[in-house]
């Protein structure tokens, strides 16, 4: 059998960079030879696509950018071409038909659907969702909007467009009459590690928004709960998917060196059956509703009498040790099979 030619996109211009190098580090140490022809595209933090024929070992620490053998090298979003055109440095072209792209990237850059939409233009398969999907998970409005259509229960929400900041006081008081302190403020389509503030009152709440708009044009506010955090993960596609165990995201009582964050660890959740049921069928309903494919990943909060699926991942880490291959692991798919099953998804 023939092998696949799968251009693999890493790095991205986003605050997600470092851990797209991470993930596609991991990816393609894994991927089979045997099965697949691997072409490793890096996405310079400044934008810049280059080919990279080097040591794998250079992406996880960046120093990829610097081998001099790298050269540009773009998807051609003319579908006649239907794969990729390098620069050489004589100035010349040299076209390279592929199979599939599979886009190891986070955020803003490559998680929100727009590679995707370039693929689309292309004529090119994508791995994963296609970014009507992608864009949904990677906006929490639209997110949110999708599975309350769906009858998935989410978190009680606000939202502002940047435009309406000069009538906050029209706003606040509305947000405080529908929503309890303390307010998780975020960009709706951002990571959460981009301008996302708990506010405790209101003074902090406008403070928070205002930051958040300077990241997106829509700012989301919701109700922070104190609960459970469930994680559950879903390969496949529209007619077959396959649901892992349900995980629990548990703080070890340790802190980082920043002494800010305090480190957590994955573990098997321990909940009723009747509940495990409730969550897998919710985590399949959502994977659905929101027009994922190949593999996603979604985070519960679960309250004492309620469960809110909190986001969906279309992008989820790709490292043997990320939330995502960790819960597949343990529901007994390892990572090479893993990662098979999701290039045999698109």
């Amino acid at each position: 059998m023939a092998k696949r030619r799968i251009a693999v996109l890493f790095g991205g211009a986003s605050q997600d960079y470092a851990a797209s190098l991470q993930s596609a580090y991991s990816v393609l140490c894994a991927l089979s030879k045997d099965k697949y022809d691997v072409i490793p595209i890096g996405i310079t933090r400044a934008g810049r696509w280059l080919f990279f024929p080097g040591d794998y070992n250079e992406i996880p620490n960046g120093t990829w950018e610097q081998n001099s053998d790298c050269c540009s090298a773009v998807i051609s979003p003319d579908p006649h071409h239907g794969g990729i055109i390098k620069v050489l440095d004589d100035g010349g072209f040299a076209h390279q038909r592929i199979d599939a792209v599979f886009p190891v990237l986070h955020g803003n850059y490559g998680g929100c659907g727009r590679i995707q939409a370039l693929c689309r233009l292309a004529g090119v398969p994508v791995i994963g969702s296609g970014f009507e999907a992608a864009n949904a998970c990677n906006d929490l409005m639209l997110t949110y909007l999708l599975l309350e259509r769906a009858g998935v229960k989410v978190p009680k929400y606000y939202y502002i467009e940047r435009s309406e900041l000069d009538s906050m006081d029209k706003h606040l008081p509305v947000i405080e009459s529908e929503l309890k302190y303390p307010l998780f403020v975020k960009a709706s389509s951002c990571s959460e590690s981009i301008g996302a503030n708990v506010a405790a009152d209101r003074d902090e709440l406008l403070k928070a928004i205002k930051l958040a708009a300077t990241h997106h044009h829509k700012v989301l506010i919701r109700e922070c709960f104190q609960g459970r955090e469930i994680e559950c993960a879903v390969t496949g596609g529209a007619y077959s998917t396959t649901v892992s165990v349900v995980g629990e995201i548990k703080p070890t009582g340790r802190k980082e060196k920043s002494a800010i964050l305090e480190r957590s660890e994955l573990v098997t959740a321990k909940l009723k059956k009747s509940l495990l049921t409730e969550i897998t069928e919710t985590a399949k309903k959502a994977f659905t509703a929101l027009g994922c494919r190949g593999y996603a990943r979604f985070s519960f909060i679960l309250t004492s009498d309620e469960l809110y699926l909190k986001k969906a991942v279309a992008s989820p880490g790709l490292t043997e040790v990320s939330v995502f291959p960790s819960l597949m692991k343990e529901s007994g798919i390892g990572y090479a099979e893993l990662l098979d099953n999701i290039l045999s998804s698109e």
